[in-house]
Formats: structure tokens, C-alpha cells, sequence
């Protein structure tokens, strides 16, 4: 069930990037030949004017056939002959669809749910923003020459990111109605020990549950798969969660030793010997901020700042992946969207909160793929901008031949990626 929904709501993504092009093509009078929901071979069709509109077999996405778009023609009302200026109109307002969905999807579900600003409410102990002066009440600006737009989010990020530098924080000192700024460095979380997985929720609590084994855990190396339940910890059973990190931050003496796991699987009882958790940090600034539940107006300005969070995350993520803050195992496509799709389905929570989940999920996709679409990479939409920026430069158009050659070598490195996406997610979702 899980992964027919994720299917669901990933085409309707995508079909609204291909409604931006159809909506904007007819409105400048490009003649569009066909509009396809799905795709494979065609089960039902009609044709309304000069548009042929189809449902076809794979539920899948969509496509938009417009005259003129892969090859010359030459029909006036082509694409190929319109002005770069119209070009340009259709081929932004795929990702422009996508992320006013995302912007329309975020405010339904921050009205139900409330939202982070930047007002500090609490320090944790040993906080580094407390200790630079802000005090209760201060507005957190920006932190390392990032503002925070998205506060949550935002700040987990920025820590991910982390390499432990001095960095710049601004804050608003309320009570002296002033901008301040100090150079601070992050602190760490106390050392936790970890088996590198993250459990289903159930009610309102983590499991026991494996939902997402992280790459090169020792579950992972040790063959324990994604939705095994884990009963014992050594010769202690675990319940939820809370139960797993007691038994291996608390209760063990020996941290470090290797673990004995007994999990259930399909009825069956397996244990694994000799499992080696191991243990990390977290940079953070100790820092809690205010959550609220606003009006219309600062739930509109919430959700903006969603988006705009959003969209930069995506591009600072490009960014580490270059310069190895991340690593290429980390990547994840379409087999991976649809797996934490699916997983939010099949929680054990109420219908009105997984809704929520969905909503929200749809949401932080969406906006991904407007602003990936964005990118100037050959086959996506961003490259044909570009492409339209040279042709407005030289005052003559590419041929549509050199054009078609372009996108077809984007395709095959995009297949290239989705190979490598390949990889890292079938042992994380399917195996």
C-alpha cells in the first residue's frame, strides 16, 4: 500500500512540472500535440482542438509533446520558432510549478501544525550562543553567513555541515534593539553509541522496528534488513527505541564491545554475533527556539521561508557532495524517495497525521525537483535556459540537432546517476 501512494504522489509531482510547461505553451500559442498522464503504452485517449490527451499504462509521471520541440518544423506556431523570450516562459514554469506546489503544500500543512521562528526560548547546558551574550527572547539571525529562514531545519543542517571552525553568529539583542555579532565555535553532544538505523514510529514513540538502515552500519554489513524487529540487545529485550539507546549508553558497561542481536523476521526468530556498534558526535548550539501556532499572514510568511530554506539546503547539499562533506553513498533517487514515501504511509499513526506526513513530504519534493530542474545540467530544464541565454547572445538559435545531442548526452549521465542511486538504495529499501 505504502509504495502505491509513494507512486501516486510522486507522478502527480511530476505532472504538475509537466502542467507548467502544457498551462504556459498553450496560453503563449505553442502547439501542443499531446498531453500524457503516465507513461508506456497508451491505454485511453481524446483529443480536444489540436491536443491529443492521453492516460497511459505505467503510472509514472507524465509528458508534454509540443511541435517542434526535438526537431525543426516548420509550423509557425512551433516551438522551435518562438521567440527565446516565450521559449524561456515554458520551459521555467515546470520547476515554477513545482515550487509553488511546494509553497501551496507547506501552508496547509504548517496551519495544522505550527511553526519554528527565531526567537530564542531556551539554552541547553553549556550553550555557545548564551554564552556569546543572546539572552531569552533575542532573535537568532544567521549563523556561519547563512540566515536562518526555515529555524529547525535550518540549524540541524548548518551542524551536519559542521567541521568545528570558528563562525559568525548574528543575533538581535532585543532589550538593546540591536544587531550583534561574535565569532563563536560550535560545541558537541555528549558521545552516544549507535548501531546506525533508524526505527518506525509507532504512536507517538520510535519502535523497535528497523525502518532505514544507514550505509556501512554493521546492521547493514551483518545482513540485518530493513523492517526487522529488534527483540534483544544481548540477553535484554527492547522494546522501542528509548529501550535500544538506554541498553547502549546506560546499561552497558563495556560500550564498545561487540553485541549479540536477536530480531524477528517474518515470523522467524534470527540472531547475529558479534556486532560492533560505534560511536559519534554532534556539533549544536544548544539553542531551543519558538514554536507557534500563527495567523494566515505569518503562516503565508512561514511557508515562504520553507521554501527559501529549502532551496538553498538543496544547493548547499550539491555543494558538499563536490567537496566531500558528503559522500556519492549518500545519494538517493527515485527508489529511495518512493521507499521514505512509503514509510511515512505505513506508520502506526492516525490517517489526519500520515496526511499530514504526506503533505509535508510532497512538499520537500516538490521543491526539489523545481530547483534540480533548475540546474544547468544537459536534459534539464536549467540547460535549455542556458541554451536560450547563448541563443539570445549570438542573435541566432542552436539547431535543434546540436540541441536534441546535447540533452541525449545529459540523459545518459543523469541514467549514469540514477545507476549509482541504484546502489545505495536497493540495500537500503528492497534488500
Amino acid at each position: 500500500m505504502g509504495i502505491i501512494v509513494a507512486l501516486i504522489a510522486l507522478s502527480v509531482l511530476i505532472i504538475i512540472h509537466e502542467l507548467g510547461h502544457f498551462l504556459v505553451a498553450k496560453a503563449v500559442g505553442i502547439r501542443v500535440l499531446e498531453f500524457s498522464l503516465f507513461m508506456g503504452p497508451k491505454l485511453f485517449s481524446f483529443t480536444k482542438g489540436e491536443t491529443i490527451y492521453s492516460l497511459r499504462l505505467i503510472p509514472m509521471g507524465g509528458y508534454v509533446k509540443m511541435e517542434g520541440e526535438e526537431e525543426s518544423s516548420k509550423d509557425p506556431r512551433a516551438f522551435s520558432n518562438q521567440s527565446v523570450g516565450k521559449r524561456a516562459l515554458v520551459i521555467a514554469a515546470g520547476p515554477a510549478m513545482n515550487i509553488l506546489a511546494a509553497f501551496i503544500f507547506s501552508i496547509i500543512f504548517l496551519a495544522n501544525t505550527g511553526f519554528y521562528t527565531n526567537t530564542i526560548t531556551e539554552f541547553y547546558e553549556d550553550s555557545v550562543i548564551q554564552k556569546a551574550g543572546a539572552e531569552i527572547g533575542d532573535r537568532f539571525i544567521s549563523y556561519d553567513g547563512k540566515r536562518l529562514y526555515e529555524p529547525a531545519s535550518d540549524i540541524n543542517l548548518f551542524m551536519y555541515g559542521e567541521d568545528g571552525s570558528d563562525s559568525e553568529l548574528v543575533y538581535y539583542d532585543v532589550s538593546e534593539d540591536k544587531m550583534v555579532k561574535k565569532i563563536i565555535t560550535p560545541g558537541k553532544t555528549a558521545t552516544r553509541v549507535r548501531l546506525g538505523f533508524s526505527a518506525q514510529v509507532e504512536g507517538n514513540t520510535g519502535s523497535n522496528v528497523i525502518d532505514i538502515i544507514e550505509t556501512d552500519s554493521p546492521l547493514m554489513k551483518a545482513g540485518i534488513k530493513r523492517g526487522d524487529r529488534i527483540i534483544k540487545l544481548d540477553d535484554t529485550e527492547v522494546f522501542t527505541t528509548p529501550d535500544i539507546q538506554n541498553y547502549l549508553n546506560t546499561t552497558r558497561t563495556d560500550k564498545s564491545a561487540p553485541l549479540t542481536i536477536t530480531i524477528e523476521r517474518n515470523g522467524k526468530m534470527l540472531t547475529f554475533e558479534n556486532i560492533k556498534p560505534f560511536s559519534d558526535f554532534n556539533y549544536t548550539l544548544a539553542v531551543n527556539l519558538e514554536y507557534k501556532e500563527g495567523n494566515i499572514f505569518e503562516i503565508v510568511g512561514a511557508s515562504a521561508k520553507y521554501c527559501l530554506s529549502t532551496a538553498r539546503n538543496v544547493l548547499m547539499t550539491i555543494k558538499w557532495l563536490f567537496n566531500g562533506t558528503i559522500s556519492v553513498k549518500e545519494l538517493s533517487g527515485p527508489v529511495g524517495i518512493i521507499g521514505t514515501v512509503g514509510s511515512v504511509v505505513e506508520t502506526q499513526q492516525t490517517f489526519g497525521q500520515i496526511l499530514l506526513n504526506l503533505i509535508y513530504i510532497s512538499s520537500f519534493i516538490s521543491i526539489n525537483l523545481g530547483i534540480m530542474n533548475l540546474i544547468p545540467f544537459p536534459a534539464l530544464d536549467g540547460s535549455m535556459l542556458v541554451i536560450l541565454l547563448i541563443e539570445k547572445i549570438r542573435g541566432k538559435p542552436i539547431p535543434q540537432e546540436k540541441v536534441g545531442m546535447i540533452s541525449f548526452i545529459g540523459f545518459i549521465l543523469l541514467m549514469g546517476v540514477l545507476v549509482i542511486t541504484l546502489f545505495n538504495d536497493i540495500p537500503r529499501w528492497l534488500l
